[in-house]
């Protein structure tokens, strides 16, 4: 039930009057100054939270010529395992398999149900070792994937911490460029130990050399842009308006306390400049009028 808040009388269901029954005040202006000038700090607060992250946003993707290139060459390491790595043939009785060592390649060859015979095969007494070694190949591959799938969603999300995911970005291509190589050296290795085999024949490609490169291209370009940082513009008082809306949030400070505009900008300093001077000319307005009744 209500209560009236002036008053503190308990509202009956019957009570549909905006005046209270018991002291008769008019419920829905009580405090209404009051309540108007904490909604409008609140509301500043509030909407400086809502700039400051749409601000650091946007620094993040577009605010220099780095920004925008970080964005782009993020998408390199993705883009480039679209280039096979290499290939191999998988040959049974009445059946032969050709699987590249891509993205679509490894596709085909998990949807296929083929993945799981490389995997069975690995302890096989004839052929073990050229199937572990096809193994290690694409776990290997799998992971300078992953690498680049880290990159780009960190990338992507570098506007929560723009300083702490500049270092996981920078960390997941170097681990991402170091991966590759490996990957790169056992498709080789692979392919050189099974031209022939009975079973399995592999050739090597470059395309996980092209991912290392881009790799390093991304952990140049973060390199350069944590010693250059990124550029992020806040407008006048909007950034003390942040914290003092996460003070706020955790009960730091009172919102009663704060002063109406909590931050003095030059904004408001001139809305105040042009109501002192509406105010002034009211006044001398209405005092020509009194002088001359």
């Amino acid at each position: 039930m209500a209560h009236c808040p002036n008053c503190g009388k308990k509202l009956k269901l019957t009570d549909l009057s905006q005046y209270c029954p018991a002291c008769g005040v008019n419920m829905r202006f009580v405090n209404f100054e009051e309540n108007f000038y904490r909604e409008a700090k609140y509301a500043e607060l509030a909407q400086a939270q809502v700039r400051v992250k749409f601000r650091r946003f946007k620094g993040a993707f577009i605010g220099s010529r780095l920004t925008i290139i970080r964005l782009c060459v993020s998408l390199l390491p993705a883009l480039t395992l679209l280039i096979p790595a290499g290939a191999f043939l998988l040959k049974l009785p009445f059946y032969e398999k050709r699987v590249d060592f891509g993205v679509f390649g490894l596709m085909a060859l998990f949807s296929g149900g083929n993945l799981g015979y490389v995997l069975g095969m690995t302890d096989s007494a004839f052929a073990g070792a050229a199937f572990t070694s096809l193994r290690n190949a694409l776990f290997s591959y799998l992971g300078a994937a992953g690498m680049a799938v880290i990159v780009l969603l960190a990338t992507l999300l570098c506007f929560l911490s723009i300083k702490n995911m500049q270092k996981v970005i920078g960390a997941a291509a170097g681990v991402g460029a170091a991966v590759s190589l490996a990957a790169f050296a056992l498709i080789l290795r692979f392919s050189a130990a099974n031209k022939t085999g009975a079973l399995l024949s592999g050739k090597p490609g470059f395309g996980l050399l092209v991912t290392a490169l881009a790799f390093g291209a991304v952990i140049a370009v973060n390199m350069i842009l944590d010693k250059k940082g990124v550029p992020v513009e806040y407008g006048e008082g909007m950034e003390t308006r942040a914290r003092l809306y996460k003070e706020l949030k955790a009960g730091k400070i009172d919102l009663d306390a704060l002063p109406q505009p909590v931050v003095a900008t030059a904004e408001t300093r001139k809305i105040d400049e042009e109501i002192a001077k509406e105010k002034e000319d009211y006044a001398k307005a209405h005092g020509e009028e009194a002088d001359a009744q």
